[in-house]
């Protein structure tokens, strides 16, 4: 009997998987726990693993398709087995009914040419053809790689590609005096000229996207900022560093510092620590802080540290190193980019003085913490203000005024300062 292979639910926030590629194809042979495809939920790509061991009898969905947790995508049997259902590989659930309904429309009503039927374009295709001033005469002529002929996302986007290689080229002078040999070498070296080009947003980038406009959309941000005096953590960590490298192995960085004096803060101001449904407020069990980390393809991620307030400082430092390497090596699990109850981000490590983060939603706060810059501050003194160099850091903490007001931020802000500039070095070891 053939065995279903579901869309596995990869943690408890995560409803549906988007598909990026099948390991092997209808016929094919795969053993138990071999990678059969791998899948994106959210932000996470992961490898799925065979359920059992057989032949591929079925392959319900393709590439870039979503599909909800639970749903059957494939069937995998013994050989000879055939599946119960039809052997139909699908664009799409919905695009699938829709073509079977233009089909029987079209032996209704014919064409011009009833010898011709005209194939059916998804919905993602024609967005694509829309956007590049594709029509659909044009359309028509380009050949699909899909069921019948059918052009997907990967054969419109090839066409995109060769056609841009082959576009007319904007018409320029020649001088004259000039080899034509040498303007063809000067032309070469000159800086790409991107003006006018238009090429889909990836798929990471498009939920980032849509993650935004939706927080923007739903909280009216209010914003805040502090500034604070960070020379103690300066000295404690150039101090110390060595130590605790040679002690956990760690290098020691200002991240887990801030997010030890964050999670003291949000015990003291637990509204920041909630969640709004409709017209209630969510007080969270724990602090699950939200850690935004930069990855090399100029997109962004949000691991989450479950349950923080129950972390030692080494332990804060661990999962901050471990996110950020497995985040850079797309190797986080899909449930490490959920549940985040607060948020901080550090535009100071690429040098900005201080940022206007947007709400992670569901949250209701994001703090935003800017670069290290020693600067000339005046202070008090037995004898009067003097003038001293001090390492100065801006911290910006973004809230939901839904929930949150401006006196409530503002003391957040500084409770967090008054813990930075007393940080006790006996918290790092």
């Amino acid at each position: 009997m053939a065995v279903d292979v579901v869309m596995p639910k990869m943690g408890e926030s995560i409803t549906e998987g988007t598909i990026l590629e099948w390991k092997k194809k209808v016929g094919d042979t795969v053993k138990r726990d071999e990678t059969l495809l791998e899948i994106s939920t959210d932000k996470v790509d992961s490898e799925v693993p065979s359920p059992e061991s057989g032949i591929i009898l079925e392959i319900l969905f393709k590439i870039n398709e979503t599909v909800e947790v639970g749903t059957i995508i494939a069937k995998i049997g013994k050989p000879g087995e055939k599946s119960e259902s039809p052997n139909v590989e699908f664009e799409n659930k919905n695009e699938n009914l829709q073509e079977i309904s233009d089909l029987n429309h079209t032996s209704k009503i014919p064409e011009k040419n009833t010898t011709e039927i005209k194939r059916f374009y998804s919905p993602l295709v024609k967005s694509i053809a829309k956007k590049n001033n594709i029509q659909m005469d044009e359309l028509e002529s380009i050949s699909g790689s899909g069921k019948n002929n059918r052009v997907n996302k990967s054969d419109i986007l090839a066409y995109i590609n060769d056609k841009s290689k082959i576009e007319k080229p904007k018409l320029v002078t020649i001088p004259t005096h000039l080899p034509s040999e040498q303007f063809l070498l000067e032309s070469e070296s000159k800086p790409v000229n991107f003006q006018g080009r238009v090429e889909p947003m990836g798929r990471m980038r498009s939920k980032i996207a849509n993650h935004m406009v939706n927080s923007v959309r739903t909280s009216p941000h209010v914003y805040s900022t502090s500034e604070v005096d960070v020379t103690n953590l300066v000295v404690l960590r150039e101090k110390y560093k060595r130590k605790f490298k040679s002690k956990y192995g760690l290098n020691l960085t200002y991240t887990p510092m801030i997010i030890d004096v964050v999670i003291r803060a949000l015990n003291d101001f637990p509204l920041l620590n909630t969640s709004i449904k409709e017209q209630n407020i969510i007080y969270h069990g724990n602090i699950n802080i939200g850690i935004a980390v930069a990855l090399p393809d100029n997109n962004l991620i949000v691991p989450v540290i479950k349950e923080s307030e129950e972390k030692s400082f080494i332990g804060l430092a661990r999962s901050t190193a471990d996110f950020a390497n497995r985040a850079k090596e797309n190797k986080l699990l899909p449930d490490e980019v959920f549940g985040s109850t607060f948020t901080i981000t550090n535009p100071g490590i690429f040098g900005s003085l201080f940022g206007m983060g947007i709400i992670n939603q569901p949250n209701v706060g994001i703090l935003s913490t800017g670069a290290i810059h020693k600067r000339p501050v005046v202070k008090e003194s037995e004898y009067g203000d003097v003038i001293v160099i001090r390492n100065m850091m801006y911290l910006t903490l973004g809230y939901d005024h839904r929930l949150i007001d401006g006196a409530y931020g503002t003391r957040f802000l500084s409770c967090l300062v008054k813990l930075i500039e007393n940080f006790d070095k006996s918290r790092l070891f």
